[in-house]
C-alpha cells in the first residue's frame, strides 16, 4: 500500500490540534482558578455547585435577619428592663404612702401622685420605643405609636401580633412584644389544650403556613426537564390549592401535589432533564414554598410547610384529635354543668367544628384557637372544671380535664392610674391591693422579659449555627469549583512538553519534498 504526503500529515494535525485544545484548556483552568468554566464542561459539577450557592445565599439571608433579630431583642430586653424599674419605683412610692407618716402633710399624697404622674408618662415613652423607625410594642402596626392618651385614658392603638424574622428554613422567630401583652395581665379563667400539630392538606391557607408566616405574595418561574418555562402569579391565591392548580395549568407537564413530608412535591412528566424553580422581582415566594431549587431527575421533593392550626384543620390531621374518638365531656362553669356531645348531632370534621360544638353547648365559656395557634383554649369570667361525659377519656385526652386557673385582670398603665388616683384621692387603704397589683404587674414584666432573654438565646445560637453552616457550604462550593493547582500546573507542564512535540513532529513532515529525494 502506498503511503501519500496527505495520509502522513494528518496524523500530526490530529495530535497537534488534541494538544493544544488540551493546553488551552489546562491554561483556561489555571487562570480562572475553577474546574469549569460553562456548564457543559461538567454539567453534574455545575448543579452540585449551584444547589450549594443556592443554599449559601439562603444561609446568608438567614444571617441578615438573625443579626436583625439580635438587635430588635436585645432593644426590647433592655426597654422591658426600664419599665419594670420604673414599675418598682411605683410600688416603692405606693409602700411609703401606705404608711402613718404620710398623713403628717397635707400634700405629701399629692405630690406622689405627680411623680407617679411623671412615671406613667415614663413608661408610656418606653412603650413608644422605635427601632428602625417601627414602634416595637405595636405589633404589626409598625407605624403607630403603641399607646397614645384617648379622652384622658391610655389606649392601646396596635394589634396582637408579633413581628417575625424568617432565621431557617422553617424557622421564624417573634422579635417584638405585642402591648397587648400589658393590658389584660393574667385575664379572668382559662384552660388550655394538649399541644397540637397538623398535617399539609391542600385547602391549607397560605397564611397558615411556615408556622403563621405565610407566603410571599409574588410570581416565581418553572422550567420544565426540555427547558420550556412558565412563570407562576400567586399573588391572587389564597389556599394550596389554588398554587396548585396554577402549576398543574401551566402546560409545562409538570404536576403538583402535596407530599408525606407536609410539603410539595413537583413531579416532570416530560422527564426529560431537570425541573428548576426561581424567584421572580425578588420575592420569596418560591422558597416560601419549599420549591425553589432543581429538582433530583424529575421530581422536586419541597421542604416541610409546618401549617398552622386553624378552625379549618381537618379533625383527622391534627395530631391529638385524629388518633383518639371524640365522645363527650362536662364542663361546669359556676356551679352548672354542660355536656359536648361531639358524636350528635353529627361528628365534628374540622377544629372549627370542635370549637363551635363546644361554645354552643356551654354558654359562659368562649372556645378558641389559643394565642401561638398549637392547642385550643376555653376562658370564661367564672371558674369552671372539665370532666369526662361517661365512660369516655376525650377530656384528658384532649389535655382539657380539671379546674381552670384563675387569673386577676391587673394592666400596665391600669395599676399605674389606680395608684395616681389613690394618691390624689387620699386613699391609704386603697394601696393595699394596689401594691398586689403593681407586684403581679412587675411579675408579668419580668416573665415577658425572659421570654425575650429566651428568644435572644435563641437567635445566638441560630446564628453560630449558621456561622458554621456558611462554612461548611463554603468549603463544600470549593471542593466542586475550584481547581488543585499543583495538579493543574502539572498536566499543564505536561501538556505544554506534548504540543512543543506534536510541532516538532509536524515541521519534521512538513519539510519533506521530492527534493528531499533528488540526487
Amino acid at each position: 500500500m502506498r503511503i501519500s504526503f496527505q495520509m502522513l500529515s494528518q496524523g500530526p494535525l490530529r495530535n497537534m490540534s488534541r494538544s493544544l485544545e488540551r493546553y488551552s484548556n489546562l491554561n483556561i483552568k489555571a487562570g480562572s482558578m475553577k474546574n469549569f468554566q460553562k456548564p457543559s464542561d461538567d454539567p453534574n459539577g455545575v448543579r452540585k455547585a449551584m444547589a450549594f450557592d443556592t443554599l449559601i445565599k439562603q444561609n446568608e439571608i438567614y444571617s441578615t435577619n438573625t443579626s436583625s433579630a439580635e438587635m430588635y431583642l436585645d432593644m426590647a430586653d433592655s426597654t422591658l428592663l426600664a419599665v419594670k424599674n420604673l414599675v418598682d419605683s411605683a410600688r416603692t412610692i405606693a409602700l411609703e404612702m401606705r404608711s402613718s407618716t404620710a398623713d403628717s402633710g397635707d400634700n405629701v399624697r399629692m405630690s406622689a401622685s405627680i411623680e407617679v404622674g411623671g412615671i406613667i408618662d415614663d413608661v408610656m415613652d418606653l412603650m413608644n420605643t422605635r427601632f428602625h423607625n417601627k414602634y416595637i410594642f405595636s405589633g404589626h402596626m409598625v407605624d403607630t405609636p403603641a399607646f397614645e392618651r384617648v379622652g384622658g385614658e391610655i389606649q392601646y392603638q396596635g394589634d396582637e401580633s408579633s413581628i417575625q424574622l424568617r432565621v431557617g428554613p422553617t424557622r421564624m422567630i417573634d422579635v417584638t412584644v405585642p402591648g397587648s401583652e400589658f393590658l389584660s395581665i393574667g385575664e379572668t379563667h382559662r384552660m388550655v389544650s394538649a399541644h397540637m400539630t397538623t398535617m399539609l392538606v391542600s385547602s391549607a391557607l397560605l397564611e397558615d403556613l411556615n408556622l403563621g408566616g405565610g407566603v410571599f405574595s409574588g410570581a416565581f418561574r418553572m422550567t420544565n426537564g426540555i427547558g420550556v418555562s412558565s412563570d407562576i402569579d400567586i399573588t391572587s391565591c389564597e389556599t394550596l390549592d389554588d398554587v396548585i392548580a396554577l402549576v398543574n395549568g401551566s402546560g409545562l407537564g409538570i404536576i403538583a401535589g402535596v407530599n408525606t413530608d407536609n410539603g410539595i412535591s413537583l413531579y416532570d412528566a416530560a422527564g426529560n432533564g431537570l425541573m428548576t424553580v426561581t424567584e421572580l422581582g425578588g420575592g420569596t415566594s418560591a422558597f416560601d414554598l419549599g420549591i425553589l431549587g432543581t429538582s433530583i431527575g424529575d421530581t422536586l421533593i419541597g421542604s416541610p410547610l409546618n401549617p398552622q392550626l386553624s378552625e379549618e384543620s381537618p379533625v383527622t390531621g391534627v395530631d391529638v384529635m385524629g388518633s383518639i374518638a371524640l365522645t363527650g365531656m362536662r364542663i361546669t362553669v359556676n356551679g352548672v354543668a354542660r355536656d359536648v356531645d361531639f358524636l350528635n348531632p353529627s361528628y365534628p370534621l374540622t377544629v372549627g367544628d370542635v370549637i363551635e360544638r363546644i361554645n354552643m353547648s356551654v354558654p359562659g365559656v368562649t372556645a378558641r384557637l389559643n394565642d401561638t395557634r398549637d392547642g385550643i383554649e376555653l376562658i370564661s369570667d367564672f371558674e369552671f372544671t372539665v370532666e369526662e361525659l361517661g365512660a369516655g377519656t376525650t377530656a384528658s385526652d384532649l389535655g382539657l380535664g380539671g379546674a381552670s386557673e384563675t387569673f386577676e385582670p391587673y394592666s400596665l398603665f391600669g395599676a399605674l392610674e389606680n395608684l395616681r388616683t389613690a394618691l390624689e384621692n387620699n386613699d391609704p387603704g386603697a394601696l393595699d391591693s394596689i401594691i398586689g397589683q403593681l407586684q403581679y404587674v412587675t411579675d408579668h414584666v419580668l416573665e415577658v422579659e425572659a421570654e425575650v432573654g429566651a428568644r435572644g438565646k435563641q437567635v445566638e445560637s441560630i446564628k453560630n449555627q449558621l456561622a458554621d453552616n456558611r462554612v461548611n457550604l463554603q468549603e463544600n462550593l470549593s471542593l466542586i469549583e475550584d481547581v488543585d493547582l499543583s495538579e493543574v500546573l502539572t498536566e499543564l507542564a505536561e501538556s505544554q512538553v506534548a504540543y512543543e512535540a506534536a510541532l516538532q513532529t509536524a515541521s519534521t513532515i512538513y519539510n519533506l519534498s521530492l527534493l528531499n529525494y533528488y540526487r
